[in-house]
């Protein structure tokens, strides 16, 4: 059996079910004629037997992966049940986010390798030659600020005044670390390299502060600093760039899906890895604003605080549970799905 011509002589038929199923998602069942109708179900069994026979051919990931979300919003249009929007929101976070961090995880260790190993490569430049925190990434824009170059050579702090402010500074600080995330995802459509920069970028700095801060003895101070509140940010970052990785990913490599088709399928996944950062990032936010600053609070405190709050971060995205249901029996749920199907084939039969 020739594979790609298979492809060819199928991909119109997936097409066909992807613009039925875009219009019923816009206007719903009733947007459709009987024509239309017979043709959603016909096309919806038609292309679940191709993603059998992909199965079966041991096809690329790509084509399987289009293929079973189509069958899958197939599924839910035909067999519709009237749709919990709060439950829906719920088992986002509760159990698909997770899920997609799962099975996406490859593109999460890169980004985060992509950040911290030129932070680590930074510290030991400044190790060597301090003055290393001098170099100018962009004219007039030094690694390490001459402001904050005189706050740690006087022993001082930059955070020191978040603590007086901390509700202002909590919606700021939210403010901004949404910002690097929307900006480490969105760049992935520059076939990733933005995002590549980015994180890059983030690590260079990162790592030349932290260079500075040891040479004059305040690495301690900073450490403690970010303990608390990095434990749930940096991941957070991470996970944004992973997720651009995804996108950039799907751009670069379309495998046998043409380019447009590639980024749909691995949109709805990026995506779905940037948004559950958002709580992420507004509770780390609350830390950094209102614990991680406070020089009246022990040391040990904020690195209890940070180790509780990583360990509850592994066990959330790492612990599988399958997705809160509404309360109804199995039989009800065959019932419901019937009778929406017989409504389907009733309205489709039934004489214009």
């Amino acid at each position: 059996m020739n594979v790609e011509r298979w492809v060819a002589k199928r991909r119109p038929v997936w097409e066909q079910l992807e613009d039925l199923l875009k219009q019923v998602e816009r206007g719903g069942l009733r947007s459709l004629d009987r024509d239309k109708l017979q043709s959603l179900g016909r096309l919806y069994r038609s292309v679940s037997a191709d993603l059998s026979r992909a199965r079966a051919l041991n096809l690329g990931t790509d084509i399987l992966i289009y293929l079973n979300n189509l069958v899958v919003k197939g599924h839910n249009q035909v067999y519709q049940s009237k749709k919990n929007r709060w439950l829906d929101f719920f088992n986002f976070f509760y159990a698909t986010f997770p899920q997609l961090v799962r099975e996406n995880v490859s593109y999460i260790l890169v980004a985060t390798a992509l950040c911290v190993l030129p932070a680590l490569a930074a510290y030991d430049f400044v190790g060597k030659d301090i003055n290393f925190g001098h170099l100018e990434v962009f004219p007039g824009h030094p690694m390490v600020s001459d402001q904050m170059w005189d706050l740690i050579e006087n022993h001082k702090m930059w955070t020191d005044d978040v603590q007086h402010a901390s509700p202002v500074f909590a919606s700021l600080i939210s403010t901004n670390n949404i910002r690097v995330c929307i900006v480490s995802f969105a760049l992935g459509i520059t076939a990733a390299t933005g995002t590549i920069l980015i994180l890059f970028y983030n690590g260079l700095s990162v790592g030349t502060i932290c260079g500075v801060c040891n040479h004059y003895g305040m690495l301690p101070n900073i450490l403690l600093f970010m303990v608390a509140h990095g434990s749930l940010e940096l991941p957070a970052i991470f996970i944004s760039g992973g997720a651009g990785l995804l996108l950039g990913r799907s751009m670069l490599f379309p495998g046998a899906l043409r380019r447009a088709d590639s980024i749909k399928v691995y949109a709805k996944p990026a995506l779905g890895l940037f948004l559950g950062c958002i709580p992420l990032l507004l509770i780390a936010g609350c830390i950094e604003s209102f614990i991680s600053p406070r020089t009246d609070l022990p040391g040990d405190t904020k690195v209890i605080v940070g180790v509780a709050a990583f360990i509850v971060l592994l066990l959330y995205l790492f612990v599988p549970r399958p997705a809160m249901a509404e309360k109804k029996s199995g039989e009800a749920k065959a019932s419901a799905a019937n009778a929406t199907n017989s409504a389907i084939t009733t309205i489709a039969e039934t004489p214009s």
